[in-house]
């Protein structure tokens, strides 16, 4: 389990995941701070706002037991309560932990192929001009390309290891799964993970 300043630590290192997220679908990462700080008993007693009708719900996405493999360690926590951060919300979001990393899985549905397309290309140009903004600083990031993932795919970790996440697009979806944590992640267990997602 983390202690209080780890888990200050994480929620500092998560918004600043959330704050990356371009305008198109900004609300994929915007969980309630409520649900990183109950504890995984109390999950199932929180009621998400009212999504719309064709809100997915992230959990269903990826199962404990792939993360778990992927991670190569157990999920102690998460990975059975979508959240949604308001009413309307075409996006969710579920968190599995497994300390000392936390894995956030968020799905977006625009309602066609074209809107979710039109919804990473943006994601990609808004990433690419943060490398540019960022370039030289101590959270520099860097985009690159994904390859065999989905319609398109792209990674943008920062280049210190604290945040690293990949976007993707398939059908009328669009997928992100974040790692935060203390260590990084081989990247292609991040791949494991997206691509798991995508197919399902």
């Amino acid at each position: 389990m983390y202690a209080c300043a780890d888990v200050e630590l994480q929620l500092q290192k998560i918004e600043r995941c959330c704050l990356r997220v371009g305008h198109g679908v900004r609300s994929m990462f915007r969980l309630p701070i409520a649900f990183f700080l109950f504890p995984i008993a109390a999950l199932s007693a929180i009621v998400a706002s009212p999504a719309r009708a064709d809100a997915p719900s992230a959990c269903k996405f990826l199962t404990i037991a792939a993360v778990s493999a992927a991670l190569g360690k157990p999920v102690t926590s998460g990975g059975i309560t979508s959240v949604v951060d308001h009413a309307g919300a075409s996006a969710s979001s579920c968190m599995y932990m497994a300390s000392p990393v936390i894995v956030v899985l968020s799905v977006d549905e625009r309602g066609t192929a074209d809107a979710a397309m039109q919804a990473y290309r943006s994601e990609l140009n808004d990433s690419q001009a943060k490398d540019k903004e960022s370039k030289g600083a101590s959270d520099e990031q860097k985009t690159v390309l994904e390859a065999g993932i989905g319609e398109g795919a792209f990674s943008d970790d920062m280049t210190n290891g604290s945040v690293q996440d990949i976007t993707a697009v398939h059908g009328s979806r669009l997928f992100k799964v974040g790692i935060v944590g203390a260590v990084s992640l081989p990247h292609d267990r991040i791949r494991t993970l997206i691509q798991t997602a995508v197919s399902h």
